[in-house]
């Protein structure tokens, strides 16, 4: 699994303490032997159809991405929906290289301008929303001021936080436990090296050249250095190997590190095998472009940073990085600045700057726990039948464009790109 994955499963466990829950798998090729006994119901799909029944038979929806006939079907057999907003893609997707499929305008303007109708249509659709912090809550309250989802009859005496929680990515309640090394004694990297983790994958709006140049010059004096990124191709066939992930690979051979100090492991290291990884590093390290997508981003790969008790080196920006300097939990470095990051990787090289920065980190881990950051949702969900009022669903986002054919083309290759993650729903019969 990958983020979206990971967040839904742990919600769904964490849910099923206030509710009867299903998981509804319907990405091709999940495993959901893997997801037996865990506290919930698994209910795999394969067409819309299918869907529809799902949510009909429950009270409430938890989705991130969905198809738009299932909110109108659902909503008509007396669903209410929650959308997952953690993710605040259209800041997201304005910079990307590639939507839907396509690289060039103006099928992207097109595709996005598709992306930008589906969220019109959640935060008209919703009952509640949750989102990852108050920035993306102040985005997502304009977007749907602007989409006339807030109106004045409807708020009644309601604050931002009644409309939009903040539900985060959340960090395991339990601690990390290594089953083996997935870095140390492999790849030519010792017991007592200096390993750096990229924990995620390469995506368009991240900067993995940065720290390759930071550590190809690093390494000219400490060939005990190395930097190891373990998410090369995502799991989700549709986006595969993204052209990041070659620029990187092609910058690293160019700097004639690629496989002595900068390592990629092919492919996706499983969710439940990550902790293999995240124990045989020294530090974490994630670095971004300056763009929107910073702006707003919520950086999910932290949280294991934290779980594992990680020192972190982050570039400045995203919220993520004002809480990691606010807190002492590492480095924050400008955007693009090799020398800035050379200085960040060389301080906590120092076994008594990382020891400092961990205990900053130990002192915030328990506020990050899934059972934590789950609990506004919790209340809600526990008090669905008075706190989540069924909305009127709006018309069709794509009822007056023009050219239907191509249209329906577009949306298509935009639903593929933008997979992430599964649809949880509420049983119906229980209210708490």
């Amino acid at each position: 699994m990958a983020g979206p994955g990971i967040r839904f499963v742990k919600i769904a466990e964490q849910m099923a303490t206030v509710a009867e829950v299903t998981l509804a798998v319907g990405i091709e090729g999940s495993d959901t032997e893997y997801l037996q006994d865990r506290g919930f119901a698994i209910a795999p799909y394969q067409h819309r159809d299918e869907l529809i029944e799902i949510v009909g038979a429950h009270d409430i929806a938890f989705c991130q991405l969905i198809d738009e006939e299932v909110v109108r079907q659902g909503a008509a057999l007396g669903c209410r929906f929650v959308f997952d907003l953690y993710n605040a893609l259209p800041a997201e997707a304005i910079g990307a290289e590639r939507i839907g499929g396509f690289d060039t305008q103006p099928e992207m303007d097109d595709v996005f301008r598709g992306v930008l109708g589906f969220f019109r249509f959640c935060l008209r659709a919703g009952s509640y929303f949750v989102t990852s912090n108050e920035r993306q809550r102040d985005l997502w309250i304009g977007y749907a001021l602007s989409a006339e989802a807030l109106l004045p009859g409807e708020l009644r005496g309601r604050r931002p936080e009644d409309v939009i929680g903040l539900l985060p990515f959340g960090m395991e309640d339990g601690e990390p436990f290594a089953a083996d090394h997935g870095i140390r004694g492999r790849m030519g990297i010792g017991a007592d090296d200096i390993v750096l983790l990229w924990a995620g994958g390469i995506w368009d709006w991240f900067d993995a050249e940065t720290p390759i140049r930071a550590v190809a010059d690093l390494r000219r004096t400490r060939s005990d250095l190395h930097l190891v990124f373990y998410g090369t191709t995502h799991p989700n066939a549709a986006i595969g190997k993204p052209k990041s992930v070659e620029r990187a690979e092609a910058l690293a051979a160019e700097l004639g590190v690629l496989g002595t100090g900068v390592h990629f492991i092919d492919g996706w290291v499983p969710a439940d095998r990550r902790a293999d990884y995240l124990l045989d590093a020294d530090i974490a390290i994630s670095a971004h472009k300056e763009s929107f997508e910073t702006r707003y981003a919520f950086r999910t790969r932290i949280l294991d940073h934290f779980w594992a008790k990680l020192p972190s080196i982050v570039t400045r920006g995203d919220w993520f990085a004002e809480y990691i300097e606010e807190h002492g939990l590492g480095e924050v470095v400008e955007p693009a600045d090799v020398e800035a990051t050379k200085r960040a990787i060389a301080a906590l090289s120092e076994p008594a700057r990382r020891v400092a920065a961990r205990e900053h980190v130990v002192r915030i881990r328990d506020e990050w726990r899934w059972s934590q950051n789950t609990a506004p949702l919790k209340q809600v969900v526990a008090n669905w039948d008075t706190q989540l009022v069924m909305r009127e669903i709006p018309p069709s986002i794509h009822a007056s464009e023009p050219a239907p054919a191509r249209r329906s083309r577009l949306r298509e290759a935009a639903s593929r790109s933008f997979v992430g993650g599964a649809y949880r729903g509420l049983r119906k019969g229980r209210a708490g």
